[in-house]
C-alpha cells in the first residue's frame, strides 16, 4: 500500500509491528523479504517514489578536511535511495557494479586497528546467494576462472601477486521499479513517501524505543509507534538520527561508548596508473577486462585483484584495478584509423547500451595506444574520521549533518607503496611498462558511505551488535553499511543487501 506524508492531517499518528526508516538498497530488501510473513511493515521514506529534487535539500551538509563532493551530491532521498545517482549503462539502462568484500576484509588484523567483524566471510555466504536474486544478478561467482568461455578467455598472470575478478552489473530499476511495486502490491507492507524522520523517542530506561517523530515538507507532523525499529537512512542518516535522539540521560542512543558516527569510510579511487602494453596483442587479449555478456546472460567485467599473502606482507590496502584503454591521440593516426574511432564512438554509444564497450572493435590496437588503470581502495577506518551534528539546521528544524574526514599521510603512503607494487607486479607479468604519477592523492568520490555504526559484539568498541540490534536497547536495528567495521575495496550494495536478508531471519525468528 501506498501513503503520501504530504496528505496526512497533522498529528497522524501510524503503528505497525515493524517500522523500516529509509527506502534505500537495505530497507527495501528487508521489507521486500519480510512480504507475506504474518507482520505489518510500515516502511517510511523521506523523498518519493520518484526522483524529487525538492527534498534533496535536506541533504546539505558540511565537510570539514579533504577536498570532498559533499553530502548533497554523494546521497539521493528517493526510493532506492543513491542508487539513483548511478551512472553506469547496463542493458541499455542505468546501473552499477556489484561484488563482495573478500574473506580478508572479515579478518581481524593486528596491523590493522579496528580490523574484524564478529562473524567470517563463509557465514554471510548463503545471504549473498540469496542477495543476487534480490539485486537482479547471475549466480554467486565473482573469481575470473569461473567465467572462463571461448569467446573471452580469462587471461593467465604470470604472477603471484594478482589474481583475475569480475564485477557483475545490474540495472538500478530492480531497486528503484521492481522491488518498489512489489512492496505496494503487498498485503502487510505499507510504504509512506515523504515522510522525514527526524528523531527517535525512548523510554525512560533508554531501552526501548517507544515512536518516531517526523514530518512532511508541508509541515505536517507524524508519529510512529512501533514494535521493532530499523533504520536504514544510509551511513549519514543513521549516525545523524542516533545522534539527534537521547537513549538513557543526556546522551545520544546507542552513544554510551561515544562510536556513533566515528570511522566514517569512502572508497577513494586512484587514476594516476597508464598501462603501456608490451605487445599490441594485449587489446586482444585483454578482452575480458571489458564489460561483456557472459553466456548465461550475465552482464561482467574482470578486474585485477590482490592476492592476500601480498596484502599483509606490502601493508598495502585492499584493492581492485580495471583497465579502460586509452584512444591514441589525433596526430598519431591516419585519416583511416580516425574513421575507425568515430566509429567506436558511434558503436559504443550503441553498445554501451548494451552492457558492452571497447572490445567489440576487431582490432583495438588500432585505435588505442595504452590502458588507463582505475584502482578502487580501501580506507581503514579511522575514529577521527566521522559524522556530527552541526549548528546550522534544516528547513523542518533539525540539526544538519556535519562530515570530518581526511586521506591521512599514511593512507596516502600505502597508496604510494601499492602504486610501486603494481606497476612491478604488471612488469614481472609480462603486461608492459606503467607510468606512475606520483604524490597526487586519490578521488574520494565514489558515494559509498560506510562505517558510521559500527558492528562490534563488545559495546565498548561498536554501536550495533552481531545481528544489527543497537547496544543497550531492546528493539531498535541499523541496516545498511554504516554498520560494516571494514569496508574492503568493494562496490557495498552487495553487501548491504546480504545484511539487510540476515537481519530479516533474525527478526522473523524473534
Amino acid at each position: 500500500m501506498e501513503l503520501d506524508a504530504r496528505r496526512f492531517p497533522g498529528g497522524t499518528l501510524l503503528e505497525a509491528d515493524l517500522c523500516i526508516i529509509g527506502a534505500g538498497p537495505a530497507g527495501i530488501a528487508l521489507a521486500v523479504e519480510l512480504i507475506g510473513r504474518d507482520l505489518d511493515v510500515l516502511v517510511l521514506e523521506s523523498g518519493g517514489l520518484k526522483p524529487d529534487e525538492g527534498i534533496q535539500d535536506l541533504n546539505e551538509g558540511a565537510v570539514i578536511g579533504g577536498p570532498y563532493a559533499g553530502l548533497r551530491q554523494t546521497r539521493y532521498r528517493s526510493a532506492g535511495g543513491a542508487i539513483n545517482l548511478w551512472n553506469t549503462p547496463v542493458r541499455g539502462e542505468i546501473g552499477g557494479k556489484y561484488v563482495p568484500l573478500d574473506p580478508r576484509d572479515f579478518d581481524q588484523w593486528s596491523e590493522v586497528p579496528l580490523s574484524g567483524w564478529p562473524f567470517d566471510r563463509a557465514h554471510l555466504e548463503p545471504f549473498y546467494q540469496r542477495a543476487q536474486a534480490v539485486c537482479g544478478l547471475g549466480r554467486f561467482a565473482y573469481e575470473g576462472n569461473e567465467w572462463a568461455d571461448g569467446q573471452r578467455p580469462v587471461p593467465t598472470l604470470a604472477s603471484d601477486h594478482v589474481t583475475t575478478g569480475v564485477y557483475q552489473f545490474g540495472t538500478a530499476r530492480f531497486f528503484t521499479r521492481r522491488n518498489v511495486r512489489e512492496l505496494l502490491a503487498a498485503s502487510n507492507v505499507r510504504l509512506c513517501h515523504h515522510a522525514t524522520v527526524c528523531k527517535l523517542e525512548t523510554n525512560g530506561t533508554g531501552r526501548r524505543v517507544i515512536g518516531a517523530d517526523g514530518a512532511s515538507l508541508q509541515g505536517r507532523g507524524l508519529r510512529v509507534q512501533a514494535r521493532i525499529f530499523v533504520l536504514a537512512a544510509g551511513a549519514i542518516e543513521n549516525a545523524r538520527l542516533l545522534l539527534l535522539s537521547r537513549g538513557r540521560g543526556p546522551e545520544a542512543l546507542g552513544n554510551r561508548s561515544d562510536w556513533v558516527g566515528r570511522c566514517f569510510m569512502e572508497h577513494p579511487r586512484d587514476y594516476t596508473l597508464t598501462l603501456i602494453p608490451r605487445s599490441p596483442s594485449l587489446f586482444r587479449e585483454a578482452r575480458f577486462f571489458d564489460a561483456h555478456r557472459a553466456r548465461d546472460g550475465t552482464i561482467i567485467g574482470g578486474r585485477l585483484a590482490l592476492q592476500e599473502k601480498t596484502i599483509r606482507s606490502g601493508r598495502l590496502p585492499n584493492a581492485s584495478v580495471t583497465l579502460l584503454p586509452r584512444e591514441k591521440a589525433p596526430v598519431e593516426v591516419s585519416g583511416a584509423v580516425r574513421r575507425l574511432v568515430a566509429r567506436l564512438r558511434r558503436v559504443g554509444r550503441r553498445r554501451s547500451r548494451g552492457g558492452y564497450g571497447w572490445s567489440s572493435i576487431a582490432d583495438p590496437a588500432d585505435v588505442f595506444d595504452a590502458f588507463r588503470m582505475v584502482v578502487n581502495l580501501e580506507q581503514r577506518p579511522n575514529p577521527e574520521n566521522r559524522v556530527i551534528l552541526a549548528s546550522r539546521r534544516d528547513s523542518l528544524g533539525v540539526a544538519r549533518a556535519e562530515v570530518h574526514w581526511r586521506w591521512r599521510e599514511e593512507e596516502q603512503a600505502g597508496l604510494e607503496r601499492l602504486r610501486t607494487s603494481i606497476a612491478r607486479w604488471l612488469d614481472e607479468a609480462g603486461l608492459g611498462r606503467v607510468e606512475v604519477h606520483p604524490g597526487l592523492p586519490p578521488d574520494p568520490n565514489a558515494h559509498h558511505h560506510a562505517g558510521t555504526t559500527r558492528m562490534h559484539s563488545d559495546p565498548r568498541f561498536g554501536v550495533v551488535d552481531a545481528n544489527g540490534r543497537v547496544h543497550g536497547t531492546d528493539n531498535l536495528y541499523v541496516a545498511g553499511a554504516s554498520v560494516f567495521p571494514t569496508v574492503g575495496f568493494a562496490n557495498p550494495t552487495l553487501t548491504i543487501v546480504a545484511l539487510a536478508l540476515r537481519l530479516a531471519d533474525h527478526l522473523i525468528g524473534q
